[in-house]
């Protein structure tokens, strides 16, 4: 059967909720407002829900003059994008030191009084520059390596068998999902096209804590899981966990869900040893 993107998602605002769209534009740091806004601390260091698991309650919407932002048990907020200020200060996020833009004293406030410690808003603007570490011609804004991760469903129903657990889709925090291939068929594509664009494999995701916590609950497995399973029989020669595969865009354009997923190049995929 041919391959087919059946989920499309970006977190506008790194670690918190996905925003399910039926289709986007892909632009220079990945998918249009994917992770361009991100939480800091009082000395610039990135915040995500490795730490702050609160985050995954928090969700964005987009419309065309604002981002709306909402939480439990809090009133939503709405950034204008003409409010957000030309006031740039020097972030980290791992480490690198990014020019980011000051959202302003109402987000401060707003996420300060939700996560219980003073932090405030940043947006990777047209000024904001960041390079992808292996491929430094190639931008990203705040995610944490790549610009986009794509899993296939069969992957995940793979993972399930393995695990005592359910796993939901949501835990990984892919980009892109991918239905009719077998279980990790991705990890031997190489550059694929989906709509009028094409991106190249950069590598697979290695995968950290944040997988085992639920976005419902915000509870952490007490088994570690799907984390514990996967370091069993996908850890790869780096010493990670790998499940998924991190992507970069080689031209803009806009794919939507239903989309055909074609594969153009192939490699030999990454041997993990058996258990």
């Amino acid at each position: 059967m041919q391959p087919r993107l059946s989920q499309l998602a970006v977190y506008p605002i790194k670690s918190t909720a996905p925003l399910h769209l039926s289709r986007c534009a892909v632009a220079d740091t990945g998918l249009a407002f994917d992770r361009q806004f991100v939480v800091c601390d009082s000395n610039g260091k990135f915040l995500t829900a490795r730490t702050q698991p609160q985050l995954l309650s928090i969700k964005a919407s987009l419309l065309h003059d604002s981002l709306i932002m909402s939480a439990p048990e809090s009133e939503p907020l709405t950034l204008k994008y003409t409010s957000i200020e030309k006031h740039y200060d020097n972030i980290t996020v791992w480490k690198d030191q990014i020019n980011a833009a000051y959202c302003g004293k109402a987000a401060e406030q707003w996420f300060s009084r939700l996560l219980q410690r003073p932090c405030k808003l940043y947006f990777f603007d047209s000024q904001s520059s960041r390079s992808v570490a292996e491929n430094p011609e190639k931008q990203v804004a705040f995610a944490d390596g790549y610009p986009l991760l794509l899993i296939s469903q069969a992957s995940l129903s793979d993972l399930n068998q393995r695990c005592k657990s359910t796993v939901v889709m949501e835990q990984m925090r892919p980009n892109l999902v991918v239905e009719n291939t077998l279980p990790y068929a991705e990890d031997s594509w190489k550059r694929i096209r989906i709509g009028t664009v094409e991106f190249i494999i950069a590598k697979p995701c290695g995968r950290c804590i944040l997988t085992t916590t639920d976005p419902d609950t915000l509870k952490r497995n007490p088994d570690r899981e799907p984390l514990s399973i996967l370091k069993k029989y996908r850890k790869g020669r780096d010493g990670e966990a790998h499940f998924g595969q991190n992507l970069i865009a080689l031209n803009h354009g806009i794919i939507s869900r239903g989309d055909a997923v074609e594969v153009l190049e192939v490699c030999e995929p990454e041997r993990y040893p058996t258990t």
